[in-house]
């Protein structure tokens, strides 16, 4: 079972996610967080421990207490320690070129994802990850 971390200071979309994960049975163990800063010192403190590190991060580009940009930065000091690959998912309900062209200089950032979150959203993510090492990509619900 994949294990994700969901980094919003959104409760709403953190009960979304758990709502569409549960009804579609999609099996991914979730774990909610509020602050970025949270999520680092957890990472810290588990990286040499690869049953306590997510696979995934799900990080909503304008968390609060720091950005996704200074969560970004220290994670890619940090990553060469961990004990596994871990997976980095950009949420954000707006979509600047300016953000996008500036994720694509983190090797880490697997893709941007535009909110809301729905089950097409989640099954493309799980389609996109059996693919061999694909770069930068975006997901957003078809409508």
């Amino acid at each position: 079972m994949n294990k994700l971390t969901y980094i919003d200071n959104n409760q709403l979309d953190h009960f979304i996610l758990r709502k569409i994960l549960s009804r579609y049975g999609i099996p991914i163990e979730v774990k909610c967080a509020d602050s970025c800063k949270e999520v680092l010192s957890q990472m810290m403190n588990d990286s040499t421990e690869k049953e306590n590190m997510p696979d995934i991060i799900f990080l909503d580009i304008y968390s609060a207490e720091f950005d996704a940009w200074e969560f970004l930065d220290k994670l890619q000091l940090l990553y060469p320690a961990f004990a596994k690959p871990v997976e980095i998912y950009i949420l954000s309900a707006l979509r600047f070129q300016t953000d996008l062209d500036r994720l694509k200089q983190y090797d880490l950032v697997k893709a941007f994802i535009m909110k809301p979150i729905t089950k097409e959203v989640l099954q493309q993510l799980l389609k996109q990850r059996e693919l061999p090492e694909s770069r930068f990509t975006m997901i957003e619900a078809l409508n």
